[in-house]
């Protein structure tokens, strides 16, 4: 693993002119039947970009920014809470659609990605932090989950978010039934900082 990070690297919400961009990196980052259409990805930019966030680099000529290109990002809505009370709500099938519940307190990541050339350079573990961050310090919702290939949850591990169990539902799926899905969750706690 390398530590040389890309020159003027930002993050921003994405924000619906960035959906081509978007969609060009889902296809590079995953195989056909896991990665969001072009519809979800718009409807997820234009319903809750503050759940979008995007990675990018700056074209920087003589001082002057003459571009920005995108080289990561996730994906994010408010799924709908679980029926069962006593039991918080993961990813199903149906909230990978075009799905947004503004009353939940649960926030669903659908998609992480790093552009190939960039990967190895803990750009993902910096994005997720900075998303983590975010959104605790804005109390958007009071935890996130996601799932996650098997061997992907040490890397979620390191990060603070905790195995819960096989994801029945996406499993059940014969696109997705071909490996085992985890059902990850980490809770979001603001931060208090002295003055």
């Amino acid at each position: 693993m390398t530590s040389t990070l890309p020159l003027h690297m930002y993050i921003r919400p994405l924000i619906s002119e960035d959906a081509q961009s978007v969609s060009e990196l889902e296809t590079k980052g995953f195989p056909p039947e896991e990665r969001a259409s072009p519809e979800n990805i718009q409807f997820r930019l234009a319903v809750c970009p503050e759940l979008c966030s995007g990675l990018f680099i700056r074209d920087v000529e003589g001082g002057e920014v003459k571009g920005e290109k995108l080289i990561g990002h996730m994906l994010g809505t408010k799924i709908p809470e679980s029926t069962d009370a006593s039991k918080p709500a993961f990813i199903t099938r149906a909230a990978m659609g075009k799905v947004h519940d503004e009353s939940s307190t649960t926030v669903g990541i659908h998609s992480v990605v790093i552009a190939p050339e960039y990967q190895k350079k803990n750009l993902a573990t910096l994005l997720l932090t900075d998303y983590i961050q975010k959104l605790s310090n804005q109390e958007v919702g009071q935890r996130i989950v996601i799932i996650a290939h098997e061997p992907l949850v040490p890397f979620y591990e390191r990060i603070g978010f905790q195995v819960v169990g096989e994801n029945e539902d996406v499993s059940q799926d014969p696109a997705f039934g071909k490996s085992k899905w985890c059902d990850m969750v980490r809770e979001l706690v603001k931060e208090e900082y002295d003055n």
